[in-house]
């Protein structure tokens, strides 16, 4: 009876003991990590910069549970508790580490985001970049991911014995999953052709199966097409190999836009001319580069008149056509309202007679 009752206070001592020890490594983890925290942010608000901003906003929080973590696993040897509680401890460090490397790939994200800002006046060179940064990014995160996992397992000789075995004895399972997987392989193979030979880019416009929109987000495995109405056009990346589209924006954002009219023979096409310009000087979305109105093409009863201008982006191109198209056409309409098409029919009455 004594014997119990003493192995029972042991017993009972040793928990207290580490429960007292897990605790204090948990709040020294935690005092630690809030010191070098604190030193970054006084360090910020002395002279700020974009990368400490981001360890604040990115770093922060994966750090509160891994430094307590790590004390953990340094007083394992005093601890001697089982050996399935020290996997499980390796376990967590494993995933708090991948859960670091993310959040700082995330943090330099942000960081180059910030200095290669996209907007429409960004230069293609800047919007390369951005892509295969999306892309090597979303890869490299797999990759951690699939790494951790690989490592837990291999860290549990249960599941490492399993793993040999299914290896050693998965011939026709590989062949069957090899052949399943071909379109995802596909898409990854696609996916490295687009980020380095960069057919499409982020934030390029582009008109796809006949919608006009910009590419918003470019994954793994699919594109994100943002249309002209904010709809969403989501298209595998196999789709750009095998089918045309055309991008308004491959190597410089700087397009030409044309309005086409059928007017009568007898139109004055100076007039026009001097209008056009007109028209274009008080419409700021005019780079002031090109402006033409040509005859491009005449039939038995029209003659086809095109009139050229430039501006800096497909979404200014589009808007000063409607402008131009609408002006010019109200220019005729008051001012030479007889010049339209017409159909003109001769009296043969008189002729045969």
């Amino acid at each position: 009876m004594n014997i119990n009752l003493l192995n029972t206070s042991v017993t009972l001592e040793s928990w207290i003991t580490y429960s007292l020890v897990i605790i204090g490594c948990i709040l020294l983890g935690l005092f630690l990590q809030w010191i070098i925290f604190s030193l970054i942010k006084l360090s910020n608000k002395r002279k700020p910069t974009v990368l400490k901003v981001q360890l604040l906003q990115h770093i922060k929080t994966p750090t509160i549970f891994l430094i307590p973590i790590l004390f953990i696993f340094s007083s394992l040897s005093f601890l001697k508790i089982n050996a399935i509680w020290g996997k499980v401890i390796e376990s967590l460090i494993i995933i708090n580490f991948s859960w670091l490397l993310i959040a700082s790939i995330n943090a330099v994200e942000e960081i180059i985001k910030q200095k290669f800002t996209v907007n429409n006046n960004t230069i293609v060179k800047e919007r390369k970049v951005l892509t295969q940064l999306r892309f090597m990014k979303s890869l490299t995160i797999v990759i951690i991911i699939t790494l951790a996992i690989a490592t837990i397992l291999w860290n549990i000789p249960s599941v490492r014995k399993l793993g040999t075995t299914i290896l050693t004895s998965a011939g026709v399972i590989g062949i069957i999953a090899g052949v399943a997987a071909q379109k995802s392989i596909a898409n990854l193979i696609t996916g490295f052709q687009i980020a380095f030979t960069q057919p499409i880019k982020i934030d390029d416009e582009v008109v796809i199966e006949g919608e006009f929109g910009t590419v918003e987000d470019i994954t793994l495995t699919y594109v994100v097409i943002k249309t002209w109405d904010w709809r969403r056009l989501v298209l595998p990346l196999n789709y750009f190999n095998d089918h045309a589209f055309v991008n308004w924006t491959f190597n410089s954002q700087e397009l030409i836009g044309t309005v086409f009219f059928q007017v009568d023979y007898m139109f004055p096409i100076e007039e026009m001319r001097i209008k056009l310009l007109e028209i274009l000087k008080s419409d700021i979305l005019w780079d002031k580069n090109i402006a033409e109105l040509l005859v491009t093409n005449t039939d038995a009863n029209t003659m086809e008149l095109r009139a050229t201008f430039s501006a800096e982006n497909a979404s200014n191109i589009w808007s000063l056509r409607c402008n131009v198209r609408e002006k010019l056409i109200d220019f005729i309409q008051k001012n030479h309202p007889n010049t339209f098409p017409k159909t003109r029919f001769a009296d043969l009455s008189k002729t045969l007679k």
